[in-house]
């Protein structure tokens, strides 16, 4: 089925709700979302924002692993006009400061603790530096700093918010309006904020999804939530077309192939070094007996793949394909279709796509 190209990226969740309920949306271990479950999380969510006076324009920041949760507050949150922005558990107390203190949510969802790492000292420090944040909320079980609301307990004020209100607040949002905030380094200085409209992740996933055709859908994601790989390339590839997200909460290269067997995995996309890692010693060695063949297709970006590597991934899948694209273009702007041209996908960044508008320019400005 071809998806409608909808208003805003988070019609999506209703749209399929209504067409295929009990289709799979998310996965996580034991835990398993229908488009009906997804969509009902992101109802709710969105009409507790808009309790706390979360209103058009303003962002909630979210601190959490590549987790459903992390989905369900970033789809609530831009359905009703607000800008959702992603934390990584990896960055410093500096590097959290940077970007609440340029964002300023006036929400922040968080786990406190990932691993090893206790994060209630730290959250703590950020609200006290930044009054902006009025709501502090703890996902899951895990320990509350003082101060801070469980999310069970924040989930509560959706009652104070009829489903009526919400339809009318989400008629309201601007298509052209941003969904997020995605910070990206660049080359200098401190990392800059990419406004990343709904209607730009909307057209770049139908793009993505009529290039890397695969039936049924079932892609992994374990990438980090302030990265458009992981919001766009993944979650919003795998929600317009209707597809299944299987999360893993952190990159485990000895666990994956274990994963792909389980939850018959049919689009595997990483970063090259991510596959260099799973399958150093060869396919057939890091594969640990695990088996890949319900892969379909085997894509990377960010990074050239040297040959070798790309003969390895042959033998799990003979189709193969890059892109190229980077955070302020939303999606990939050109593509290798799925081939095994070792060539084609060693030493060229594909095609661009017909669906987008290019010029290549010298250094002063004129065409080449």
């Amino acid at each position: 089925m071809n998806p409608p190209a909808l208003r805003l990226i988070s019609d999506y969740a209703d749209w399929w709700a209504a067409e295929r309920p009990d289709a799979e949306a998310v996965v996580l271990d034991g835990l398993r979302w229908s488009y009906a479950e997804l969509a009902r999380r992101v109802d709710a969510m969105a009409r507790a924002l808009m309790a706390a006076d979360v209103g058009p324009g303003d962002r909630v920041a979210t601190l959490s692993t590549p987790h459903p949760d992390y989905l369900v507050t970033f789809l609530a949150t831009c359905s009703i006009g607000a800008i959702w922005v992603g934390l990584n558990p990896r960055y410093t107390l500096g590097e959290l400061d940077y970007v609440v203190g340029d964002a300023e949510p006036s929400v922040v969802f968080a786990r406190s603790r990932i691993g090893d790492r206790d994060y209630r000292d730290d959250l703590l420090a950020l609200r006290a530096a930044h009054p902006e944040v009025r709501r502090l909320v703890i996902l899951r079980d895990d320990p509350s700093p003082e101060g801070a609301e469980v999310a069970e307990a924040f989930l509560e004020g959706a009652e104070r918010v009829s489903v009526a209100e919400l339809a009318a607040r989400r008629r309201e949002v601007d298509p052209g309006g941003a969904a997020l905030i995605v910070y990206t380094s660049g080359t200098t200085g401190n990392p800059k904020g990419a406004l990343i409209p709904h209607r730009a992740l909307v057209q770049c996933s139908l793009v993505q999804g009529g290039v890397w055709v695969v039936d049924p859908l079932r892609i992994l994601n374990n990438l980090p939530i302030n990265h458009i790989g992981c919001v766009g390339d993944i979650s919003c590839y795998a929600l317009v077309a209707g597809g299944t997200i299987v999360f893993m909460e952190a990159f485990d290269a000895a666990a994956i192939p274990a994963v792909i067997e389980r939850e018959r995995i049919t689009c595997w996309g990483q970063v090259p070094a991510m596959f260099a890692m799973t399958l150093g010693g060869g396919a057939e060695r890091r594969r640990g007996g695990a088996d890949l063949s319900s892969v379909q297709l085997i894509v990377w970006s960010g990074s050239a793949a040297p040959k070798d590597l790309i003969r390895t991934l042959g033998q799990i899948c003979p189709n193969l394909s890059s892109s190229y694209g980077l955070t302020e273009s939303v999606g990939s702007l050109t593509y290798v279709a799925g081939t095994g041209d070792l060539d084609v996908l060693a030493d060229t960044i594909g095609w661009p796509s017909p669906a987008y508008a290019f010029r290549i320019a010298r250094p002063d400005g004129t065409e080449a």
